[in-house]
């Protein structure tokens, strides 16, 4: 009788131990699964969320695709939303290659400033379809060039001497030969070029002839013999490339005078010889004085060449800059003095527009108070930005200039006393240019015989490239300046 009642108390011993046993294992695969089912969530949800790093970006690829067909629509065809903000717009639908829906997003716009700057910020959020949840943002600043990405543009063969050292980017439509020092990259149209400097063979379409001489190309395109010379192009040299078209400065024109006309300053044809504007600072606070001197005489020829002094003038208006920075000019202009956290672009146009008899003069310098960004100036003239032979010894101009149909540069002034020419102002010691030149002629502040200015400094200044002077003429498409993951 013993022997039955251990067997039946070992029964139930073994029916509590597997019960256990099988409530353990329950409660060990149950964890299990629901880790195994928590790590598919969290699975799932990397995978939604580098999807929604996708989709963010596709937006902001898809809003550079609007700006590349219409420049200004900064609201993509919806009602425009104020900032901060400047959104959301959307949102809106993200598909596979198969057309399914995957994913939204929704965009923020905030347009360019209204002083001219090309600059668009967009603001990208996306998500996945199932995870509203799991955003991801990406923002960007777009822009489009400016014709102020270079140093220097020119559209006929140029130029640049021993003694020049520049900055910035160069190109030339026309060929380019380089004697000085570049740090920049050099560019041209064309493959090789015929220098008009002297006679021979065609020489590559960027060249120089400071010692050892570049050989004469070998007829690939492009060149497979352009030697190495990081003693002159310091980042090297590239041709051929597209042509940079002065044509569309034509409709530029028309428009920007329409501007001016709104909220910006018109000066009339003044009758007599232009108009002299003087730019005193407000140091710190904006809202320059601009003193408009009507020019009545100015200083006669040197050997036929204008000498562009003044000898009268009166004072005609003052002003602060306008609302949109334009100021637009009917004749000649002579510039001069220092601006403080102002953004203006000035420009020289006689009627006919098309016409190519107005300039802009420089004796006196011109200068930024702030080298960030914050101030800039643009000239744009008809004809020629030209120094006058009365010009400083020392002359510094700060500007983004363009010369539509002539030249930036100065004219031949004779080193001798006869024909109305003085001797002493035959040569000048240094100029420097702050800024951007492009010119349609050949530009030149010096010549072969050593009249002119001995030192040309061209300092580029890469604010231009995306915010120029207000409402400058640009070139190309919507590029990419920044990304980054919000």
């Amino acid at each position: 009788m013993m022997f039955e009642t251990n067997a039946k108390k070992n029964n139930g011993f073994m029916l509590v131990a597997a019960i256990v046993a099988v409530g353990f294992f329950s409660v060990v695969l149950l964890g299990a699964l629901s880790l195994a089912s928590l790590q598919m969530k969290l699975n799932l949800a990397k995978i939604a969320s580098t999807q929604a790093l996708h989709v963010a970006d596709a937006g902001v690829n898809y809003y550079r695709w609007v700006l590349y067909h219409q420049h200004d629509d900064y609201c993509n065809k919806e009602t425009c939303k104020p900032g901060p903000d400047y959104g959301p717009y959307g949102p809106y639908e993200y598909t596979d290659a198969s057309g399914k829906i995957t994913g939204y997003y929704e965009l923020y716009i905030t347009p360019p400033a209204t002083n001219g700057s090309t600059i668009v910020n967009v603001r990208s959020v996306g998500w996945v379809k199932g995870y509203p949840k799991t955003k991801r943002e990406i923002e960007v600043r777009l822009g489009i060039p400016a014709w102020s990405t270079y140093s220097t543009l020119c559209n006929a063969f140029i130029r640049f001497g021993e003694g020049t050292e520049v900055w910035g980017p160069i190109h030339s439509n026309g060929g380019l030969r380089f004697d000085g020092i570049a740090h920049n990259l050099i560019t041209s149209s064309l493959l090789d070029v015929n220098d008009p400097d002297h006679t021979g063979a065609n020489e590559f379409g960027v060249h120089t002839h400071l010692a050892p001489a570049d050989p004469a190309p070998d007829g690939n395109n492009p060149p497979e013999n352009v030697p190495d010379r990081p003693d002159v192009f310091m980042a090297g040299r590239t041709f051929p490339i597209s042509v940079v078209s002065f044509d569309m400065l034509d409709n530029y024109v028309n428009e920007i005078y329409d501007m001016a006309t709104t909220s910006g300053y018109v000066l009339p044809a003044s009758g007599v010889q232009g108009y002299h504007l003087v730019i005193t600072p407000q140091v710190g606070v904006g809202n320059d004085t601009i003193k408009i001197y009507q020019v009545n005489t100015v200083t006669g020829t040197c050997d036929g060449e204008d000498t562009y002094g003044i000898t009268d003038e009166a004072l005609y208006a003052t002003i602060s800059p306008p609302a949109n920075g334009i100021i637009f000019a009917k004749d000649n202009i002579w510039i001069d003095g220092q601006i403080d956290n102002e953004r203006i672009n000035i420009l020289a146009f006689e009627e006919p527009f098309a016409g190519s008899a107005t300039d802009i003069l420089i004796n006196n310098d011109l200068k930024y108070t702030h080298y960030d960004g914050t101030d800039v100036i643009g000239l744009i003239a008809q004809r020629n930005i030209s120094i006058g032979m009365y010009s400083l010894d020392t002359l510094e101009v700060d500007a983004g200039m363009i010369a539509k149909t002539g030249r930036i540069g100065r004219n031949y002034y004779t080193n001798y006393n006869s024909n109305g020419c003085n001797s002493t102002y035959s040569i000048r010691t240094s100029i420097t240019v702050r800024g951007s030149l492009a010119t349609k002629t050949r530009y030149g502040f010096a010549y072969t015989d050593n009249t002119g200015y001995i030192f040309r400094n061209l300092i580029y200044d890469n604010y231009l490239t995306f915010a120029p002077p207000p409402h400058f003429p640009s070139t190309g498409e919507y590029t990419f300046i920044s990304w980054k993951e919000k």
